[in-house]
């Protein structure tokens, strides 16, 4: 009897230890899927688990520790990348490009202007009460050279761009056909003496010389209201062109080749961030350079320097932009000035630009010691380093400024250069 009651005990027991090992089993299983790493886990569900962004991170941080949720800022703003290097360009002194204006080294706005002959004129710097005046900032080169009588004129040389009104337009010197057949150029003036004339009264200079007429205006014209009757004819250089056109002449584009441009700045150069010249004890002037310009600004003679004063200046204005008159280049040349005739109350003065010859050159607030060359016959001069290179004008204007060989030039008390004038 109680052999037959162990075999329902016994097997219940079998029961009750299968189904525990099952629970165990179970259990176990859960425990370690728990602890499975991410990889792990995700490979036996086969899902795919975004990786938390980094507010999600900030947020569940947040609610893990119960510290308050830190702001998350995002930018809005374009990140500033550094400004791109320009790229070095340069251009001449034989082959320019036909967009490139070969006295500038720079391209024109209006190609069409380049297809056309120089516009050279004369333009008076004295008496005072002339200034400010006009175009003179939208000349590609300008010369200023002593005149005699204490005073100095300019040459302008407008070609790659015009200007409605140019002057007040003054009479010739010998010095203007040097620079009338170096350019090949239309003359503007307002007469000059019989010496002069005979040697502008060339036949093949004659077709391109312009003086005032009755008949025209435009585009030379006087300006009643503008001053004495010396010092109010203008020139309109758009109008000019057309003028020429007219006469039936050649007027089309010149080979103006033997200057040299560079955008990139010589190394070779000293401090020259101002210069100042003294032509005479009424006509003298300045140029400083404006580092933010990156050009030389002009002032000029306010009053007669006479005897140890102090010499005082005027910034010189444009009365067309109402802008200070500034240049990229300041180029000094000395050139030999001869006296071609003298009398008691008329000297006339000639400076041939032939040959060689030394000056200085200023760009950049730096100066050079250069050499210029005007042997070329079919081309303006060029200017030369010591070292033989050609010397890199920046591209822009330039105002030529002519001197006596025989021209004193010394650094200045100030930092900068000054040159006394001096001619045989």
């Amino acid at each position: 009897m109680i052999t037959g009651m162990r075999k329902p005990i016994v097997n219940f027991m079998v029961f009750l230890a299968l189904a525990f090992i099952l629970v165990v089993g179970v259990r176990c299983i859960q425990i370690f899927l728990n602890i499975l790493p991410v990889s792990a886990a995700t490979s036996v569900h086969s899902i795919e688990t975004p990786s938390p962004t980094i507010t999600e991170y900030l947020v569940e941080s947040a609610l893990e520790t119960n510290t308050p949720t830190p702001e998350v800022i995002f930018s809005t703003s374009t990140p500033t990348l550094p400004a791109p290097t320009p790229t070095p360009f340069s251009y001449g002194p034989d082959v320019f490009p036909k967009i490139i204006n070969p006295l500038t080294g720079l391209p024109v706005d209006d190609p069409q202007l380049l297809e056309r002959r120089p516009m050279v004129v004369k333009i008076t710097n004295f008496p005072r009460s002339v200034r400010p005046q006009w175009g003179l900032n939208a000349a590609d080169h300008v010369y200023e050279y002593y005149i005699g009588d204490n005073f100095t004129r300019f040459i302008g040389i407008f070609y790659g761009r015009d200007a409605e009104r140019v002057g007040p337009v003054r009479s010739a010197r010998l010095f203007d056909e040097h620079i009338m057949r170096m350019y090949r150029g239309v003359f503007v003036f307002a007469y000059a003496d019989d010496l002069i004339l005979d040697r502008l009264m060339q036949p093949e200079l004659i077709p391109y010389l312009v003086i005032e007429t009755r008949s025209n205006c435009p585009p030379i014209c006087r300006l009643e209201h503008h001053g004495s009757y010396y010092n109010n004819l203008f020139v309109d250089t758009k109008a000019l062109t057309s003028y020429i056109n007219a006469r039936g002449v050649d007027n089309g584009r010149q080979k103006l080749s033997g200057l040299f441009f560079s955008s990139q700045t010589p190394l070779s150069g000293q401090a020259g961030e101002n210069l100042s010249i003294r032509f005479t004890y009424a006509s003298y002037h300045r140029w400083e350079y404006d580092p933010q310009r990156g050009r030389y600004l002009r002032f000029q003679d306010l009053d007669d320097n006479i005897g140890e004063v102090e010499m005082d200046y005027l910034p010189l204005m444009d009365s067309m932009d109402s802008e200070q008159i500034s240049s990229d280049n300041v180029v000094v040349m000395r050139v030999h000035h001869e006296i071609v005739y003298k009398s008691s109350s008329t000297q006339i003065d000639d400076m041939p630009i032939i040959g060689e010859g030394s000056g200085y050159a200023f760009r950049d607030g730096q100066i050079y010691p250069i050499f210029w060359d005007a042997n070329g016959k079919k081309r303006l001069f060029s200017l030369y380093l010591p070292d033989g290179n050609e010397y890199p004008l920046k591209p822009g204007n330039v105002w030529f400024e002519i001197i006596g060989e025989t021209s004193n030039f010394e650094a200045g008390n100030d930092g900068g250069w000054h040159i006394d004038f001096q001619m045989p």
